[in-house]
């Protein structure tokens, strides 16, 4: 069973199509098993609790070296959930994460990393991959009119930044986010050949 990982700017409405696709996947007796972003390597199960932020763009970047040792515990998170029990997990069920560490490299703001991009690259890179990454995708005015977390020019930059990442790999998915909840919960669904 795979590893799937939802990524989207704010207002594409991941958490509702996560919420389907897990209702769905549960439904077919597949155990889901979910996290948010970072996991929890001592959850026991639960690889992570949701978070969320009122302002994600809010807070000033760390320094290099405070950014460095937030990258570095980000890897030994990430490392350490897996062999304790995401591996064992995203074996026998369906591993769904809302956002995942390839997200600072989309928006490094929102995580407050003022470190050397080559070098974050290189950290993810390095940790669990996603079988498949759905983004789902959405023009502006339609993000805004449903969430205004961000400004326009940071949703703008934001949005271009995730097209361009998801662009010409393996195992990534570009999902219009416009359409109902329940057509692009099936998108995901035939994607994932279920």
């Amino acid at each position: 069973m795979p590893f799937i990982a939802f990524l989207g700017c704010d207002g594409s409405g991941k958490s509702t199509v996560i919420s389907a696709v897990t209702r769905q996947l549960k439904e077919s007796g597949i155990p889901v098993h979910t996290g948010h972003w970072r996991p929890k390597p001592f959850a026991g199960g639960n690889p992570s609790a949701p978070s969320s932020a009122d302002d994600p763009h809010g807070q000033s970047p760390r320094g290099t070296l405070g950014s460095l040792i937030k990258l570095g515990w980000l890897w030994t998170n990430w490392w350490t959930a897996w062999l304790l029990h995401l591996g064992r997990e995203s074996r026998h069920g369906m591993l769904v994460f809302d956002r995942y560490h390839g997200d600072l490299l989309v928006d490094p703001r929102r995580y407050r990393y003022g470190g050397p991009m080559w070098l974050a690259r290189m950290a993810s890179r390095c940790m669990p991959q996603p079988d498949h990454v759905f983004f789902l995708d959405a023009p502006p005015e339609v993000l805004l009119s449903r969430k205004r977390e961000v400004d326009e020019a940071a949703l703008i930059k934001s949005r271009n930044a995730y097209l361009e990442f998801c662009q010409g790999s393996n195992g990534f998915h570009i999902i219009d986010a416009r359409p109902s909840v329940e057509t692009v919960t099936r998108q995901v669904m035939d994607c994932l050949g279920r």
